[in-house]
């Protein structure tokens, strides 16, 4: 087996298109935008036999610190796991260590489906992780997916189409005004938000090809509410979220994420991922949000494997202490 870190485009688009489980998150369009975004650096490790790629992997150095890349800041993300011939995974995931473990304190792996085999990932200290999420099958139709959430759902969405909510496409020259509401959203949570870059690029890069919808719902001629969803296949996956406390209060949110739903029926999409739930026994608010839509709940799980685990311990500590700082009252 010969393991590359250079693929052509045509090879690698042609090796999803043929492989199971390939996901936009592995993808060459999907590598474009995360090199265009600041403080990202997309990787990819493919394994040949002979001249056919077997099995591929892709990941992004992640930094939220600021200027260059610092492995006191940044971890390794992999959405959808290594793809293709499970008996290449334990190579590729020991060329990415190889390479990863000199620039970032630790690498998650971010299943979307749960592993047929966790051997691979064991015979190379990944540790497993419970991780839920929730998946919603279209196929039912608009009556069915409706009926299948709470009373409380339906009663919010009810309450918001009355309130008068229109919903449109976010324009890039709106992007920095929809950006506010998904920093909103994401200090409320009290956690790092990608820089605006990310969003730029994929609406660059990856609406022409048609796998970004951008929707925002506006209540009086202004956005309240934003969702950036992804595409692929007939899967839908939620991406990026954010609402102001007027949409919130509107129940913008949850109207916005049923208007999606219906344009997905409408279009044929088969299922709407929500890309991640929580710890099972875990109190999260984002979580219990997906779970009230009446999806299917699923457990794909996490890998993580850790290169530095002082250094992970006090970079911990120390963003521990910096957020009850920021968010001290007064």
């Amino acid at each position: 087996m010969e393991l590359v870190t250079d693929i052509s485009g045509p090879e690698w688009r042609d090796f999803l298109e043929r492989t199971p489980g390939s996901s936009i998150f592995q993808s060459p369009a999907m590598a474009r935008v995360f090199r265009h975004t600041k403080g990202y650096r997309p990787r990819v490790v493919a394994a040949h036999r002979g001249s056919a790629m077997r099995a591929l992997m892709a990941s992004t150095t992640v930094s939220y610190g600021k200027g260059r890349l610092s492995p006191l800041s940044s971890r390794s993300i992999v959405v959808g796991g290594p793809i293709g011939d499970i008996n290449a995974f334990s190579e590729l995931l020991t060329a990415h260590d190889a390479i990863s473990a000199k620039s970032v304190l630790l690498t998650q792996i971010r299943n979307l489906d749960a592993p047929l085999d966790l051997r691979p990932f064991d015979s190379v200290a990944y540790r497993w992780e419970d991780h839920l999420n929730y998946v919603i099958d279209l196929r039912a139709g608009e009556r069915a997916v409706l009926d299948g959430m709470s009373k409380a759902r339906r009663k919010s969405i009810a309450k918001a189409e009355e309130s008068g909510l229109e919903i449109e496409q976010v324009q890039p020259n709106r992007l920095d005004l929809a950006y506010v509401l998904v920093n909103e959203t994401y200090s409320r949570a009290r956690v790092p938000l990608a820089d605006v870059s990310l969003f730029r690029s994929a609406i660059e890069f990856l609406r022409p090809g048609g796998n970004l919808w951008t929707f925002a719902a506006k209540y009086e001629g202004s956005a309240c509410a934003v969702r950036f969803v992804l595409l692929w296949g007939t899967t839908i996956y939620d991406w990026y979220a954010g609402s102001s406390e007027a949409g919130r209060a509107l129940h913008a949110d949850e109207w916005l994420v049923w208007q999606i739903l219906r344009k997905g029926m409408q279009r044929g999409y088969g299922t709407f991922d929500f890309h991640g739930a929580g710890r099972p026994g875990k109190e999260y608010g984002p979580g219990e949000f997906k779970r009230r839509f009446g999806g299917r709940q699923t457990n794909p799980g996490r890998f993580e494997k850790v290169y530095r685990p002082l250094t992970l311990k006090l970079v911990k500590a120390t963003y521990n202490v910096g957020r009850k700082l920021r968010w001290a009252p007064g």
